[in-house]
């Protein structure tokens, strides 16, 4: 008789489901790396165009171009500003969401800790049984000689 596993479905499904959260925490990693990327560019674009409006401030310039470059700077600054605040709101999705991932590996660990425990006790009863049938045979050998 073959191993059987009851809770094999239920197995399969905290697994599906260990999988779900893991790919949605991947998913949160990913648009955070994208946010950085983004606030980096940023933060590269604003030192561009502080250093170039320093460069024209000493070439001199115009007032109202001054005021455009210096409103163009915050509008860059004010984008910076709105990603870090998303980038703060999607750590805080990740740490939500690990903790998911976490429950759900949990589950999914004492569900097969269940199942190795189960194939072990099946194991024991299996190599009994074949010692039984061994003794058994060898005693019917015997009596039947005699």
């Amino acid at each position: 008789m073959a191993f059987r596993f009851p809770l094999s479905p239920v197995l399969r499904l905290r697994e599906n489901l260990e999988r779900r959260e893991y790919l949605a925490l991947q998913a949160l990693y990913a648009q955070a790396a994208e946010v950085r990327s983004d606030i980096k560019a940023l933060e590269q674009s604003l030192t561009q165009a502080r250093s170039q409006r320093s460069t024209r401030l000493l070439e001199g310039m115009f007032a109202a171009h001054l005021h455009l470059e210096l409103a163009g700077e915050a509008r860059i600054e004010h984008q910076r500003q709105a990603l870090l605040r998303k980038l703060a709101e999607l750590q805080g999705q990740v740490k939500g969401q690990i903790a998911k991932y976490q429950q759900a590996r949990q589950k999914r660990e004492m569900l097969e800790e269940l199942r190795r425990q189960q194939f072990e006790e099946y194991v024991r009863e299996e190599a009994t049984r074949e010692q039984q049938a061994g003794d058994e045979l060898f005693l019917l050998r015997r009596l039947h000689r005699k």
